[in-house]
């Protein structure tokens, strides 16, 4: 059986990359061995981390090999694995997730170089490619991450959670969700948005309507001085009824099950877990237009305050007049999406 190395972030935290690979694990495990190398800040017992320095291990991982199937969010890691893999002769399919536009010419391009050393390169959307001079490469495909969760192994463990949306229902409130991996910043803004969400709940409470926010951060990884700052703001315009902000690491796509609106407020974006999963699940979605949304996505300008509260406004008065959409996960082949994969590693193993 082909041995398939993947890199990357480890679940918890959740976030989409590790997400993704929880999911592709949990595909194709009667297909092909895996292991892997977790690159999460968090120290899990059953993983070897990378950030251990335990070179040896690392090596002996790579060795014994077949295929590396690269998801890492770091650069430096992915970068390190591609040249390693290289090396000893291996296999390597590397996932690109994101991909920020501030890098210089130089960077791009050494990035470039590196990257296509690899046998084939997962692009999540169009403007990764814009950004990185890979056009030319036939080596490429265009792939959004998204792949349908198990339902049956998705549990919503948070009583507070649980407890906050069973009041919402009770008060026939419209319940709206958004999440963040980490309070990030991006261009000395919050990368996630929840700023905007605090302001423009605030502004939609105090215009009357029936409403309630979950916003769920998944890590406090260099974020706990911001997160008390925005809880203190909720207090601060008296929204603790109306805001839960909480640090769980809990299944996300549970939550958007039970919600009226999906919120994604981002300025910049990968191919986003959440939006592919709210569609889905046939929820409302409303997203920033900071990249190019998958079809069935609602957008407003980004980092436009008036124009979030503008459209937010048009999908709750939306959500009032019109029925839960039904939820219609059969349409989704998970063996078209197993094929996929199959085919992709088999390919270059061959």
């Amino acid at each position: 059986m082909i041995k398939v190395l993947i890199t990357g972030p480890i679940l918890p935290p959740a976030g989409g990359i590790s997400i993704h690979i929880l999911r592709l694990k949990n595909l194709l495990k009667n297909d092909f061995e895996f292991d892997f190398i977790d690159e999460s800040t968090q120290i899990k017992n059953e993983y070897f981390n990378i950030r251990s320095l335990k070179v040896l291990s690392y090596l002996k991982k790579a060795i014994t090999t077949d295929i590396f199937y690269i998801h890492s969010g770091n650069n430096f890691f992915k970068n390190t694995h591609i040249i390693l893999a290289k090396i000893l002769r291996k296999k390597i399919i590397i996932t690109i997730h994101g991909y920020r536009n501030r890098k210089n010419w130089f960077l791009r391009n050494l990035d470039k170089y590196i990257y296509e050393l690899s046998d084939k390169i997962i692009l999540v959307n169009n403007e990764i490619i814009e950004r990185i001079p890979l056009k030319e490469s036939s080596k490429c495909i265009i792939k959004n991450a998204f792949l349908p969760p198990l339902m049956e192994n998705e549990i919503l463990n948070s009583p507070v959670i649980i407890e906050w949306i069973k009041s919402v229902k009770l008060n026939e409130k419209i319940l709206l969700t958004a999440n963040a991996s980490r309070l990030d910043l991006h261009n000395n803004e919050d990368l996630y948005g929840l700023d905007m969400c605090i302001e423009v709940i605030r502004r939609l409470v105090n215009k009357g309507y029936n409403i309630s926010l979950i916003y769920i951060v998944t890590s406090l990884d260099r974020g706990v001085e911001r997160f008390n700052q925005y809880f203190d703001t909720i207090k601060t315009y008296n929204l603790q009824d109306d805001i839960l902000l909480i640090n769980e690491n809990v299944s996300f796509v549970r939550v958007i099950e039970q919600s009226d609106i999906v919120l994604r407020p981002t300025n910049i974006d990968g191919d986003a877990i959440t939006i592919r999963e709210a569609i889905y699940l046939n929820k409302p979605i409303l997203a920033s237009d900071a990249v190019l949304r998958p079809e069935g996505t609602s957008t407003f300008k980004n980092r436009d305050f008036d124009d979030f509260e503008l459209q937010l406004e048009y999908q709750i008065k939306n959500s009032i007049e019109k029925k839960t959409l039904k939820n219609e996960e059969q349409n989704h082949n998970i063996n078209d999406f197993k094929e996929f994969y199959v085919n992709l590693i088999n390919s270059i193993s061959s």
